[in-house]
């Protein structure tokens, strides 16, 4: 009878235990689940994690440097404060809002925060913002958007160049430049050799070079078979269509001459029909101020945009990189066209360099017109 009891005892406790282990190991791993999840959409939704994997050797005020990365630090007596000048491109709102998550990560507090206004002129953007640190040290900071200068890759400039012929010179000049780039090629009238010798040019993306209604357009120009007015719309999908063909890697359509086809409302439809239905963007390089080119593919959807080929007669080849570095620099996305020669690609030689030292990113015309 003793024996009996004890056995009962036993089943009792190993019911209990495994009931209690079948309870619990559900929860346990429902538990470590919605960890692992809250760590993986913190890490995703926050651009200032990379403090995580900082040395614990540095202070709380030079990881919060090298997480938002100002272009300059200096600090004013006559503010009492800390001045961070932070490069354009982002919002004085991101900026702040990167402070704050980077400051509760690193267990510290704001206490203060006001955006100021009556700036000046170099200053886009700027706000006071007071904190502790994990050590509850007090830190002052002002932080000031440069309205000049853009953190790295913030500003982008593309690159491309008007093909009207190939030789080995041009191909080996080109293959020493160490950034991407666009060959506008038109797909009429080059010769059996030079559009083989495309294969030969590396970090190049294939645009075709359409032309289009102009009055500078004779007889000369028919062998480049351009799209004319007086076309209809049938003949001008076909010129297309075999534009495509003839390059079937191009990204995207340029228009060459073409002042009054972007103009004319019924012939830009037709050209830019074909070109949507090719899954193709378009560039208007005409510089025609009455283009309807911006209204007409908003209407139809299509990805559209202009931009400023170098023009001999109104600026040297240096002054217009120049004015293009500018521009990319100032307004943080910029598009340079120029003739493909030996004399462009030298002057152009140091260009990843140069672009560098602005914070410039270098990109083909595909990711242009996508920004």
């Amino acid at each position: 009878m003793g024996k009996m009891k004890h056995v009962v005892a036993i089943i009792i406790v190993l019911t209990v235990l495994i009931g209690g282990f079948v309870y619990l190991l559900p929860k346990l791993s429902e538990s470590q689940l919605l960890d692992t999840g809250k760590k993986n959409k913190g890490a995703a939704s926050d651009s200032t994690v990379v403090q995580d994997t900082l040395p614990d050797t540095l202070s709380f005020e030079e990881k919060m440097k090298i997480s938002l990365s100002p272009l300059e630090v200096s600090y004013s007596k006559r503010k009492k404060r800390h001045i961070w000048t932070m490069g354009g491109g982002e919002t004085i709102i991101t900026y702040l809002l990167q402070t704050k998550r980077f400051t509760e990560r690193n267990n510290g507090k704001i206490l203060f925060m006001e955006e100021i206004y009556n700036l000046d002129p170099s200053i886009f953007q700027a706000a006071k913002v007071d904190l502790l640190s994990d050590k509850e040290d007090t830190l002052k900071l002002e932080l000031q958007v440069s309205r000049n200068e853009f953190k790295p890759g913030a500003s982008l400039l593309a690159v491309g160049f008007q093909v009207t012929a190939i030789t080995p010179e041009l191909i080996v000049a080109a293959n020493k430049l160490d950034y991407p780039y666009d060959l506008l090629i038109p797909p009429f009238g080059l010769s059996d050799d030079a559009y083989e010798d495309l294969n030969h040019f590396k970090h190049k993306e294939i645009t075709l070079w359409i032309t289009m209604e102009s009055s500078k357009l004779n007889r000369v120009h028919n062998k480049l078979r351009p799209l004319r007015i007086h076309h209809t719309a049938e003949q001008i999908e076909t010129v297309i269509n075999d534009a495509r063909n003839k390059l079937p890697e191009a990204k995207g359509v340029v228009s060459r001459y073409g002042e009054q086809a972007v103009e004319h409302r019924q012939l830009l439809q037709a050209i830019l029909n074909p070109i949507k239905q090719q899954n193709l963007w378009f560039m208007d390089i005409s510089m025609n101020k009455l283009s309807i080119v911006p209204q007409t593919c908003k209407d139809m959807g299509l990805a559209c945009k202009s931009g400023s080929p170098y023009n001999p007669e109104n600026s040297s080849i240096d002054d217009y990189i120049k004015a293009k570095m500018r521009e990319a620099k100032r307004g943080g996305l910029a598009v340079m066209i120029l003739p493909l020669t030996t004399d462009v690609l030298e002057k152009l030689s140091d260009l990843s360099e140069k672009a560098k030292k602005q914070g410039t990113t270098l990109i083909n015309l595909s990711t242009f017109m996508k920004k």
